[in-house]
C-alpha cells in the first residue's frame, strides 16, 4: 500500500488506481525497474531466450505454478525474470509440483544451450541451478522422496548432519539424478516446442514485459499482444555509445542473471 501511495503521489493522481497497485506489486515481488541500464542487443537476446525458456516450461508443465509476468526489463540485480504465483495461500507442495518447479528452473539454462550452443551458455542460470538443487536436496533428505535414501529425515541445512560417509555420497548422487532428470525433461519440452519458444523470445524483445495471460496466449494460441510495440531495436536499451562501438558487456555475471521468481522469493525482497 505504501509503494502504491508513493507512486500515485509521484504521478499526481488523486486516488490509487488498479494500475498503481499493479506497479507496486511488481516492484515488491520483482524489484525496482532499472530503466537507465545500458543493454546491448546481444545481451537482450540472451536474456529474452533465457526467460522465454522458463516461461515455456512453466506453461506446458503440469504442476507448475501459474505465470504472473515475464520480463526482460532489468529489475533489482536481475536482467530478466519470470514470476509465478500460486493460486491462493500454499503451505505445502506435492511431489509433482516440486518436480515441475525444478523443470522450470532448468528452462533458462536449457534455452541458452539450444539456441546459442554449449560453448556460449552463460553464468546467468546460477540462481536457477541453486534453487533446483535446494529443492532436490530437500526432497531427498527432508521429504522422503528418494527410494534409495528412504523415508527418513536428515538434519542440517544440507541434509547431511550426522549422516555416515556412505549415506552422504548416496544423498549427493540422488540429488544429482533429480537435477539431471529435470534438465532432460526441460530440454525435451523445449525441442518439441521450438517454434513457440522463439515466438515468445522475439515478443519479449518487442514488448519487454508480458502478463501471464499474454504468455499463455502466445504459447498456446500463437496470439501476440494487442498493444503497441515498446522496443523496435532488438531489445537494445540506454546509451550504447558508452561502449565505444564495442560490446564489452557480458551477457550475465554470477548472481546478476535472470531467475525464476515465486512468492517465496518475495519474502527476501
Amino acid at each position: 500500500m505504501n509503494q502504491a501511495a508513493l507512486k500515485a503521489s509521484i504521478d499526481g493522481l488523486n486516488s490509487i488506481t488498479m494500475a498503481v497497485f499493479e506497479y507496486a506489486k511488481d516492484k515488491i515481488i520483482m524489484g525496482a525497474e532499472r530503466k537507465t541500464a545500458v543493454i546491448t542487443a546481444k545481451t537482450a537476446k540472451c536474456t529474452a531466450y533465457h526467460e522465454a525458456g522458463h516461461a515455456l516450461v512453466a506453461t506446458l508443465t503440469e504442476g507448475a505454478q501459474p505465470i504472473h509476468k515475464a520480463t526482460i526489463m532489468p529489475r533489482g540485480s536481475a536482467l530478466g525474470m519470470v514470476t509465478m504465483l500460486p493460486e491462493g495461500d500454499q503451505t505445502s507442495q506435492s511431489l509433482k509440483e516440486m518436480l515441475a518447479y525444478m523443470d522450470v528452473a532448468m528452462g533458462g539454462r536449457v534455452a541458452e544451450e539450444l539456441i546459442f550452443g554449449a560453448e556460449n551458455v552463460t553464468s546467468g542460470a546460477m540462481s536457477d541451478i541453486k534453487h533446483a538443487t535446494d529443492i532436490a536436496r530437500a526432497m531427498v533428505t527432508k521429504y522422503g522422496f528418494s527410494d534409495e535414501v528412504g523415508i527418513v529425515y536428515h538434519g542440517g541445512s544440507t541434509g547431511e548432519e550426522s549422516a555416515s560417509g556412505s549415506t552422504r555420497a548416496k544423498i549427493d548422487e540422488e540429488v544429482k539424478k533429480l537435477t539431471e532428470k529435470a534438465y532432460e525433461r526441460a530440454s525435451a519440452l523445449m525441442k518439441k516446442h521450438k517454434r513457440e519458444h522463439s515466438l515468445l523470445a522475439e515478443t519479449l524483445l518487442e514488448y519487454e514485459t508480458l502478463t501471464g495471460d499474454e504468455v499463455r496466449n502466445l504459447i498456446l494460441k500463437g496470439k501476440k499482444p494487442n498493444r503497441p510495440i515498446i522496443n523496435k531495436n532488438g531489445g537494445t536499451r540506454g546509451d550504447t555509445s558508452v561502449l565505444s562501438g564495442e560490446d564489452r558487456s557480458k551477457p550475465r555475471l554470477p548472481g546478476m542473471g535472470g531467475k525464476v521468481g515465486t512468492r517465496r522469493d518475495a519474502k527476501d525482497v
